[in-house]
């Protein structure tokens, strides 16, 4: 990280923001202390899979449950 005075980053503030665009990260320093950091804004994690992806990724195995339902009652018949 690089480190700037506050005087240095208003002079140059778009040119600053441009690099920080691009990745950088900028300590801003008040008499020789940290006061600030500049960072470029964190990328949105997308938590869930869509939800047509998800469905698509849903192998069934075995028959239906209606089937199921089905073959159990005419069983329980005989």
């Amino acid at each position: 990280m690089t480190q700037i005075t506050i005087e240095e980053a208003t002079q140059n503030l778009y040119k600053l923001l441009e690099q920080v665009a691009k990745g950088e990260q900028f300590v801003l320093i008040k008499e020789g202390k940290e006061v600030a950091r500049i960072l470029p804004p964190q990328q949105a994690n997308k938590v869930f899979p869509s939800l047509n992806s998800f469905r698509k990724s849903i192998v069934l195995k075995g028959s239906t449950i209606s089937n199921t339902i089905l073959e159990e009652r005419e069983n329980e018949r005989d």
